[in-house]
């Protein structure tokens, strides 16, 4: 056979073995396509996409959920009520509430409406803010106002006693308590008001304030001596659905447009304005993980304002520690847990189930740290009131300072263990998102985002108070303080 018949038989060759391969193939995808259309009936395969129904009315007026990209479950299209019930409703006139002219009566108020509080607390998580009921209850009990200080016709609550109703309240939902607190603590600002502005502001002290700094908005200290915002808007003002006024964080500039320097701090001005009620809008964009019921939505300018000078204070220079009762939130959030978690260690023994030692223990070592937090936090508020007392202006030192702007890292820390534990005994299964005990997970997990409990200091020095104390000796830590045996040697 010559070269070119064998050439030419193996071109006929691959030829047919090609052929046979692309009939092989065709076979394959006739296979393939008859068993499909087998498995898609015609009219699944003819029907055309439809349109979601526009949402509408569902059963009984109740509104049709729709979903929003970032948020992470459903969410109603109901619009987040603004205020509080009104204070003649029967459901707040049977709880009997006692006038609250003295802090007696507003702790004995705190134990009546705990159980509408906790009747409320699920729903407040849903709908993004403590529900228009329990905001009136708390607002009726006199814990918005309490903090007042006495000057100013309220009743001066002290450290101590809202760090205990701030705990007993985040023990029920971390989120109302959040709310209480800050609300309380804005009213001990009214000091920094002379009393023209005072009179103001408040023609009474059951007026719920609200203020955030985040961000600082720009003001310009005018030639006039008011004080011009253009425009501005707030994030994170918590406890706005309950606000009749409104206090914000502004950074200052003079007509000329340099930075005013305070002289106190050697800082740009950083001031706390009061803004005009009526020119200020509530936007409903709080849609967190967890927190919910604290209802800490942005609020913003409905035009440019011009306000008295008188109405603001130094807040560069605000060296009282006003936030102090805010560690009870975690407190109770911690306290909540544990409860939870007894309460299922008591269902699974009753059941006959075996509680192991190791639960037992790890749960006995969490409740003793616990212990410890609770009575620490006990005993710096007491400081706190000491130094209220004993001293004129109530100005902390700077030592006092540095230990009292980090007290929040060991509260993370205790709680953190905490929450682990129980999640470990608690969750042997799984744990419901519905369920309570999720809801205190999802709030611890958002409120150590807070500047008081996160470690990172993008926006906090956490290495100020061993600096202070490496620069200067003479700065020791607080248990090197005689208080509290000072005082009882004096007596």
């Amino acid at each position: 056979m010559t070269t070119d018949a064998l050439i030419a038989l193996v071109a006929v060759m691959m030829a047919v073995l090609l052929l046979i391969a692309i009939v092989a193939a065709t076979a394959v995808g006739l296979l393939l396509w008859r068993r499909w259309r087998r498995n898609h009936p015609k009219e699944a395969r003819a029907a055309k996409p439809t349109a979601a129904p526009a949402p509408g009315p569902g059963p009984a007026g109740t509104p049709v959920a729709t979903m929003r990209r970032d948020a992470p479950a459903p969410l109603s299209t109901e619009t987040v009520p603004k205020g509080d019930a009104p204070a003649d409703d029967e459901r707040i006139l049977a709880l009997g509430l006692e006038e609250p002219t003295s802090i007696e009566a507003v702790l004995r108020n705190l134990q009546t409406v705990k159980p509408l509080l906790k009747a409320e607390a699920a729903e407040s998580d849903r709908i993004g803010r403590t529900t228009p009921l329990a905001g009136r209850a708390l607002r009726a009990s006199g814990l918005y106002r309490w903090g007042f200080p006495a000057n100013r016709g309220g009743l001066g609550a002290t450290y101590a006693e809202r760090l205990e109703a701030v705990t007993q309240i985040a023990r029920i939902d971390a989120g109302m308590a959040w709310v209480v607190h800050w609300i309380s603590a804005h009213g001990e600002l009214t000091r920094r008001l002379d009393d023209e502005a005072f009179a103001e502001l408040y023609p009474s002290t059951d007026l719920p304030t609200v203020f955030s700094a985040t961000p600082l908005a720009r003001a310009t200290l005018t030639e006039g001596g008011t004080i011009r915002i253009d425009e501005a808007k707030w994030r994170l003002g918590s406890g706005g659905y309950h606000a009749d006024r409104w206090l914000a964080g502004v950074k200052v500039w003079d007509a000329a447009g340099k930075p005013v320097i305070d002289e106190t701090t050697e800082e740009q001005l950083f001031l706390g304005v009061w803004l005009p009620a009526d020119k200020v809008r509530q936007a409903d964009d709080w849609n967190p993980l967890g927190m919910r019921s604290t209802g800490s939505a942005t609020y913003y300018l409905s035009e440019p304002i011009e306000i008295p000078r008188r109405w603001s204070f130094n807040a560069g220079a605000e060296v009282r520690p006003y936030f102090f009762p805010f560690m009870g939130v975690m407190t109770g959030a911690a306290q909540h847990l544990i409860d939870l978690t007894l309460e299922t260690l008591r269902s699974k023994r009753a059941a006959g189930i075996a509680v192991g030692a190791h639960d037992m223990s790890r749960l006995t070592e969490a409740m003793a740290s616990l212990d410890m937090l609770v009575f620490s936090l006990r005993g710096y508020a007491g400081y706190l009131d000491s130094v209220a007392a004993e001293r004129p202006s109530g100005v902390l030192t700077k030592a006092e300072l540095a230990w009292v702007h980090t007290v929040g890292m060991p509260v993370r820390s205790t709680v953190l263990n905490i929450r682990d534990v129980a999640a470990d005994i608690y969750g042997t299964g799984f744990v419901s998102a519905n369920s309570e005990f999720g809801r205190v997970l999802r709030d611890i997990q958002v409120a150590l985002a807070h500047a008081w409990f996160r470690l990172s200091d993008t926006q906090a020095d956490r290495s100020w108070r061993v600096s202070l104390m490496l620069d200067d000796p003479t700065i020791v830590p607080l248990w090197d303080e005689s208080w509290p045996f000072d005082h009882a040697l004096e007596k």
